[in-house]
């Protein structure tokens, strides 16, 4: 079962006949179509939803709305509510496409979403508005976050609307400066003089004189639910203005005896029992207070002006103002005893629940502390509450659970610690599992049959979580090795897919891939082929274990035995369709006839993958490494076009694995001469690496950073930055990355001399044996390379050339023609890259040639 949407809190609330025409409010809308954000805000009853309601039905232009509750206070089930209300409007997948950004384990990080959402948009063709109601609900910080991103990166023809009783936890004042914000508060929202004549007049309720408009003006301060209260006093009796003192916190009162207590005691009694709904069905309703004309009813009430909104003119559902519902819920309590109420919150959440909305049934009997049923009802839907992605709901409910002392299932308490894990706090989920371990040890509660699927998950989730924070690695491994060794254990979950990597470029650079730490050649075959044995062989982590080994082989300079394990890899990720695994196996794939100066078959394979591939963050990283070929092929101009394709990434912010993107930027940069900015972002990116432990990255960017230092020359700066790549490459086995980036083995020559001159303790801690290494490596491609890029005859005359001899010596010696040499000679400055004898002869005595 799927968490049950209620259509009702996606659609424009409908208006009554007796909504006047404000005109000036109109106006003041309308100058917010040149602006991105409108902000509505004012506290209850000023008629936020009434004017935007009747602003948004008359644009003819598509217009979203979303009524927020505070069950809403969720990140995922709020965005899911904001996409899937635009695309009922649009009327196209766009719910398809981006919903399974939400139910992906681990959840997909914020930014992946915001940035998806607003790609979306920039496609749409027409304007769009898009209504948030009640805002002011929302006060999870990583809403506002997404917001924020949302807000800042929206496209043109997009228009948001918030509306909210409080003030705003958004940067309203920068938007503010920009220019960006049309904002509307509750002076402007107070009824005129002119305003109040004309609904009074539309509801038949002609004042005796002037001045009695004005009364009503003066007291309520224009304040449109004291002038509602006090035309529904009026159609019963005459105004008498000494009741109202123009302060707000009368209404309850007032609702209480002058419109609750004018009806009969049968909707006196509906009212209460209804107002524990957020959303009025008729046919709950009708259940709940045991009527069968619950829609006669609340269609009355609307007509009538009790506070009562219908949500859509289609469907049948209805909601009471929050004024009148908490007034309501008030008097609920001073009227029943403590018994009936929790009886009529104990039957209004099994009925939501039975009509399939268990999220708000959940909640509802939460806030009522009936924690036995609510426990009941999470452990039925514990799964679907976790696959529909409304992993913060779980977290707030169990910390409920857990301050009153609740006993939990385990299966609840772990599925609650992998929720953490996601939003992510590690360091309390840690502590949670240290608890049910400790726990076992009282009761063994590990050791029981029913609770071994759970105990498996768990055991797996621990090796996650000390792998996340950096814990003992060897700790790890042995968990995970005693996991394969153990074999699977059937459970619920086991139909649960695991993404587990939703955008990098890079295996290397998720968990899955230990963020790159990686183990030695040796260690990482013998545990491979063991894997491989396992039951897990036909679970699509499986293709994740080829492709962690083809990057550890491919960094080793084992390059055909890295190419066999992606060809591997490969056939799981078309097995189960996963773009977070065949992507960056073509990429590696690529990378391998790159190396090999294979530029051709490297553009060939990332234009087949970019076949079928909708998702722009993928398309970005393809797109990145074309332009890398094409740097390496010195066609700055096409590699130029391949990077902004797209939109160019904001630099300054480095988000959402744009890392990728940002170091293929470097090289650009440093093609162009742009070195200071190339430097600027190099640093960026690997302060970025270091804060978050990504072991590659940091090695790559410190590589660029180096380059950058040697163009400008400062040699010890750049000799600080390679230091830190290898001291990195020498633990973790990295040796390839440093062959591949341009212009780093003469500086690592330099270093190398530096190293046996220098006594410094801080650099001893790279090896020179490392060292010596990389530079043997760089010779032995180097060779390699000049056997395969010239002919055997080319060899020869680069050999003499090497020599300092002149044409007509190598002429002489070869038995040719001086012209025949110079032909020779401009054919092998092409296929060298150079552009001259003496760079050619600069070039073969520093490879040792």
């Amino acid at each position: 079962m799927n968490t049950i949407w209620l259509n009702s809190k996606t659609k424009i609330p409908s208006m009554t006949n007796m909504a006047i025409n404000r005109e000036r409010l109109h106006q003041l809308l309308k100058k917010g179509h040149s602006t991105k954000l409108t902000i509505v805000q004012a506290p209850g009853g000023y008629g936020k939803t009434t004017i935007l309601s009747q602003w948004i039905n008359q644009l003819d232009e598509p217009r979203s709305w979303y009524s927020i509750e505070t069950l809403d206070n969720d990140p995922i089930r709020f965005w899911k509510y904001v996409i899937q209300s635009v695309s009922d409007t649009l009327n196209n997948d766009l719910d398809t496409r981006l919903f399974p950004l939400f139910t992906s384990h681990p959840p997909a990080p914020y930014e992946l979403i915001i940035d998806s959402f607003l790609n979306e948009l920039s496609a749409v063709k027409e304007n769009l508005h898009i209504v948030l109601d009640d805002y002011h609900f929302i006060d999870h910080p990583l809403i506002h976050e997404m917001m924020i991103r949302f807000i800042d990166y929206l496209p043109n023809n997009t228009r948001v609307y918030l509306l909210s009783r409080t003030s705003l936890s958004l940067p309203i004042a920068r938007w503010r400066v920009k220019s960006w914000l049309t904002e509307i508060g509750f002076k402007q929202l107070c009824f005129t003089y002119e305003e109040v004549e004309a609904l009074y007049k539309k509801k038949n309720l002609v004042l005796n004189g002037d001045k009695l408009y004005q009364d009503v003006l003066d007291i309520t301060e224009g304040w449109v639910a004291g002038i509602q209260l006090a035309s529904l006093s009026i159609a019963t009796d005459e105004l008498d203005v000494s009741r109202f003192d123009g302060s707000h916190p009368f209404v309850a009162e007032f609702l209480m005896k002058e419109i609750f207590e004018a009806l009969s005691p049968a909707i006196q009694d509906f009212l209460l029992q209804t107002s524990v709904l957020n959303m009025l069905d008729p046919k709950v309703c009708n259940s709940l207070t045991n009527r069968t004309d619950s829609y006669d009813v609340l269609v009355e009430l609307v007509e009538k002006g009790v506070f009562t909104v219908r949500m859509s003119l289609k469907n049948p559902v209805f909601r009471y103002h929050q004024l009148f519902a908490d007034a309501l819920q008030t008097e609920m309590r001073n009227k029943y005893h403590e018994e009936q109420v929790k009886a009529i919150y104990q039957k209004a959440g099994t009925l939501l629940c039975e009509n399939g909305d268990y999220i708000s049934a959940i909640e509802l009997v939460i806030q009522q502390q009936i924690y036995d049923l609510a426990d009941s009802w999470i452990t039925t839907y514990l799964v679907d509450i976790f696959t529909s992605g409304q992993i913060t709901t779980l977290v707030r409910w169990v910390d409920t659970f857990r301050e009153v002392k609740f006993p939990l299932p385990f299966e609840t308490i772990v599925m609650y610690t992998i929720a953490l894990t996601a939003i992510p706090d590690l360091q309390k989920a840690k502590q949670i599992i240290d608890e049910l371990e400790h726990r076992h040890k009282f009761d063994q509660w590990m050791d029981h049959p029913d609770h071994q699927g759970v105990v498996s998950i768990l055991t797996t989730l621990k090796a996650y979580v000390l792998m996340a924070i950096g814990d003992d690695k060897e700790q790890v491994a042995e968990i995970i090795l005693k996991q394969l060794q153990k074999g699977r254990v059937s459970s619920r979950w086991d139909h649960i897919p695991m993404q587990y990597n939703q955008f990098e470029a890079k295996i290397s650079r998720t968990l899955i891939g230990s963020k790159g730490k990686f183990s030695s050649v040796d260690e990482s075959i013998a545990f491979a082929n063991f894997f491989q044995q396992t039951e897990f062989k036909e679970q699509n982590m499986m293709g994740f274990s080829y492709a962690v080994l083809a990057e550890i082989l491919y960094e080793a300079n084992l390059l055909e035995e890295a190419f066999q394990e992606i060809e591997g890899g490969l056939q799981y990720a078309f097995r189960f369709q996963d773009s977070g695994l065949s992507i960056p196996l073509y990429i590696l794939k690529s990378r391998i006839y790159m190396a090999k100066r294979q530029f051709a078959a490297a553009q060939a394979v990332l234009d087949h993958a970019m076949q079928g591939v909708t998702e722009w963050y993928w398309i970005r990283s393809l797109q990145a490494m074309k332009a890398h070929g094409y740097l390496m092929e010195s066609d700055i101009k096409k590699a130029e076009t391949e990077l902004f394709k797209m939109k160019r990434p904001e630099t300054f912010k480095i988000e959402l694995g744009q890392e990728f993107w940002l170091l293929v930027y470097v090289r650009f940069l440093l093609a162009i001469n742009d070195v200071q900015k190339a430097l600027s972002i190099a640093i960026r990116v690997k302060e970025k690496s270091l804060n978050e432990d990504q072991i590659s990255t940091i090695i790559e960017a410190s590589l660029l950073e180096a380059r950058c230092y040697m163009k400008v020359d400062r040699l010890e700066l750049a000799f600080t930055a390679i230091h830190k790549a290898m001291e990195l490459g020498a633990s973790y086995g990295y040796k390839r990355i440093f062959l591949d980036e341009e212009d780093i083995i003469p500086l690592v020559k330099k270093y190398e001399t530096f190293r046996k001159k220098d006594s410094n303790e801080i650099f001893k801690s790279v090896p020179l044996s490392f060292i010596e290494e990389l530079l043997r490596t760089s010779n032995k491609i180097t060779d390699e390379s000049i056997k395969e890029r010239l002919t055997p005859r080319e060899l020869d005359v680069l050999q003499l050339l090497a020599k300092g001899i002149s044409n007509r010596e190598i002429a002489s010696q070869l038995f040719l023609s001086e012209g025949t040499v110079r032909v020779y000679l401009t054919t092998i400055y092409s296929k060298l890259e150079v552009q001259s004898r003496t760079q050619a002869i600069l070039l073969v005595k520093e490879w040792n040639f």
